[in-house]
């Protein structure tokens, strides 16, 4: 049972205090601008059901939680400024290129560009992962008030987390060693998956919790068990079991919440 004494109460006093870090951490609105007519649209379609002053267009950069910057074709004078003035805010800038020529845009890393042809439409779950990844925990409390970003968001959380259990699984030398930190892990990660769909670890969330550790120690038998009934390195296979049931966990866990909402 001494797999299991970092598991309670502490690893459940993390859990709370992971919560309060979330919600004490304010979140700005989510700013987006450049070309007119794409900028108005997407905007619209972020604030569907989305909290009051949560998507601004051509709103002020210092209190935002990201831009999302829509640019046709090469940046002008205009957009070099405003490119500018987030980097002097140390927001974090998407850029969504309409008709572009791949050149690079100064101000913005080459990972968080959208290369869009004339005409099509922003792909915002491709913007919620990019946003998620950027913003990586705090985009859980945006993705709350902005359910368009949820799908984006939650993929790339969960994409994270998964590959985080591999690398635990894939450290795992000693006994037991990895029960508490992949336990952790993927609760972790259903709580900010619960966060992103509003909803907060209450007593009733317990059951939640509980199938996580039920899963955890499921995973962890399945490996026992395979381990010595295959030629393959025993870190290796940890660590892919690790991250496939991380992964299922997450989509799992996501399905649930959205069938809440």
């Amino acid at each position: 049972m001494a797999g299991f004494s970092s598991l309670s109460p502490r690893a459940l006093l993390s859990l709370a205090s992971e919560q309060r870090e979330l919600e004490s951490e304010p979140i700005g609105p989510l700013v987006v601008s450049g070309a007119r007519r794409p900028s108005s649209t997407l905007v619209r379609e972020l604030s569907e059901a989305a909290a009051s002053g949560s998507v601004v267009l051509d709103g002020e950069l210092e209190r935002a939680a990201a831009l999302v910057y829509l640019l046709r074709g090469r940046p002008k004078n205009d957009d070099l400024l405003r490119l500018r003035a987030a980097g002097r805010a140390r927001i974090p800038i998407i850029c969504v290129r309409i008709g572009g020529d791949g050149s690079p845009i100064p101000g913005v890393l080459a990972t968080d560009v959208i290369e869009l042809e004339r005409g099509d439409p922003v792909p915002v779950e491709e913007l919620g992962k990019l946003i998620g990844h950027r913003l990586e925990r705090r985009a859980a409390a945006l993705a709350a008030r902005v359910p368009a970003l949820r799908p984006g968001v939650c993929e790339e959380m969960i994409q994270r987390s998964a590959r985080r259990a591999g690398a635990i699984g894939a450290a795992t030398f000693l006994p037991a060693a990895d029960l508490p930190a992949l336990f952790l892990e993927q609760a972790r990660l259903i709580l900010r998956l619960g966060y992103a769909h509003d909803r907060r670890l209450e007593p009733q969330r317990g059951v939640e919790i509980a199938a996580v550790l039920a899963a955890g120690l499921g995973l962890r038998r399945l490996a026992r068990r395979v381990r010595h009934e295959t030629l393959f390195p025993a870190w290796a296979l940890q660590s892919t079991i690790a991250y496939a049931g991380t992964r299922a966990l997450g989509d799992a866990a996501r399905r649930y919440f959205s069938a809440l909402n």
